[in-house]
């Protein structure tokens, strides 16, 4: 572990991370939305490089859809465009999980975004040049999505090892914050900047976001894996998918993440043809909408950072499913542009909350050497993305996207209200959530490392 053993060295007196004085014990009030942040310099400096890399990532979605849409005018590209980040994703988060759990994850980061700093650089000096094509977004569309493909699984990976596990669902929500306050923002600026400096400027601009993300990143201390003992790397990969197998309680929680992203997420590609063509705000409406998500959103995750220890986190995890269906229902069906944005608040609201319990869930059952392994199968759910949104173009096109959007969004909050009932595992989660957590931090004070014996949702008999 960096900076010495993250865990405290006892339940009266917790340390932090670079073994500075004791934290407080317990946050009252509003101290208790930041209690993560208190004392521990590390994950503040990774907290500020979430913060660029989120800014970047959310105005370059929106330079590069409203690009699209302003010079070719086909809600079919925006698809195609989607597909290019998704299909590398899903083809090489398996590869990533590896390799996060096997090497230094301060480098990978590093690495990972500055190619994205290239790329950015790249694309904004065609946009300038007035040479840019499909084909060339299509191109750089896949580079990112490799890229996001190791980016993401170590950023997620690196908050667990950073955070003790009572703070875990604090400081994930505080992670979700970030991007929805740059949701919130980075589209704003995105949208005005576009009058004011033209895409390619504002990519520039963009790419700057980026760059912080990197000069933060690398005042992070090193990071090597946490071992018992070596595998190959073939072990590594068979080893990660046979671990989720073998629980019911990660089975369940990574279908439940799957069915919203194939079915309901496909909508975010279609914002700039809502804005187009069904309400005529142009650039700056479009940042609006994506703001008004981005508002609903913040609201969700600091509410959620506050329920650490609200026991009954399989209720608020379907909750916020369905509300995040249902709400999108009501948006594509809004009669007006400024209904619309109330119901887009909404719309992220629901998705923030279910999301950050369901990514927390997950990492408050998984040992460490399985965190990025794990966390990379869930970034493979955004690789399916293009199951929904391919179709979702193409039938937008042709039929109308008020339309595509609601049998989304209906789809949606059936699916997971039958997967929750249906599987078993989502009647124990809480036990197994709290189990887990007791587990793990018994196994770090007694032998260092947030190890457990059997994966959860498995007895002693079927680990055996």
């Amino acid at each position: 572990m960096p900076n010495g053993d993250p865990t405290p060295t006892s339940e009266s007196e917790p340390r932090s991370l670079d073994g500075g004085p004791p934290r407080q014990a317990a946050s009252r009030g509003w101290r208790q939305t930041f209690s993560s942040l208190s004392g521990n310099r590390d994950f503040v400096n990774l907290f500020i490089g979430n913060i660029g890399f989120f800014f970047g990532m959310n105005m370059m979605i929106i330079l590069r859809g409203w690009l699209v849409e302003d010079k070719w005018h086909n809600a079919a590209y925006l698809g195609f465009l989607m597909a290019a980040v998704a299909v590398p994703m899903l083809l090489l988060s398996p590869i990533a999980g590896v390799v996060t759990d096997r090497m230094d994850r301060r480098k990978l980061l590093l690495v990972a975004q500055t190619s994205l700093v290239v790329m950015n650089t790249v694309v904004g000096v065609l946009i300038i040049t007035d040479t840019i094509e499909f084909w060339h977004l299509l191109i750089a569309s896949s580079l990112t999505g490799a890229s996001f493909a190791f980016n993401m699984p170590a950023r997620q990976a690196l908050v667990a090892t950073l955070v003790p596990r009572e703070k875990l669902m604090n400081a994930m929500a505080l992670s979700t914050a970030t991007m929805n306050i740059s949701r919130i923002l980075g589209p704003a600026l995105a949208g005005l900047l576009v009058p004011l400096i033209g895409i390619g400027g504002a990519y520039f601009i963009t790419t700057g976001f980026y760059v912080g993300a990197v000069a933060v990143t690398a005042a992070l201390p090193p990071m090597p894996p946490n071992r018992e003992r070596e595998f190959t790397f073939f072990e590594d990969f068979v080893g990660g998918f046979s671990y989720i197998k073998r629980s019911s309680v990660l089975v369940a929680l990574i279908l439940f993440a799957t069915v919203p992203m194939i079915l309901a997420m496909p909508y975010m590609i279609l914002m700039p043809v809502f804005a187009n063509r069904v309400w005529d705000v142009g650039s700056s409406g479009f940042g609006v909408m994506q703001a008004a998500t981005g508002v609903g959103g913040l609201i969700g995750a600091l509410i959620i950072a506050n329920l650490d220890a609200y026991p009954k986190k399989a209720r608020l995890l379907l909750g916020g499913a369905i509300g995040f269906g249902a709400f999108l229902v009501l948006f594509a069906l809004s009669p007006s542009f400024y209904l619309a944005l109330f119901f887009l608040g909404c719309v992220g609201f629901g998705s923030m909350v279910f999301m950050t319990v369901n990514n927390t869930a997950i990492q408050l059952v998984i040992p460490e050497e399985m965190r990025g392994r794990v966390m990379s199968v869930m970034m493979m759910t955004f690789g399916l993305m293009p199951l929904g949104a391919v179709p979702a173009g193409v039938a937008a096109e042709a039929y109308g996207v008020r339309g595509v959007v609601v049998v989304g969004g209906l789809l949606s909050v059936v699916a997971v209200v039958i997967l929750f009932n249906a599987m078993s595992a989502f009647r124990t989660l809480d036990r197994d959530l709290e189990a887990g957590r007791e587990q793990a931090e018994a196994g770090d004070r007694v032998g260092g490392g947030a190890r457990m014996g059997a994966p959860p949702g498995m007895s002693g008999v079927q680990a055996g």
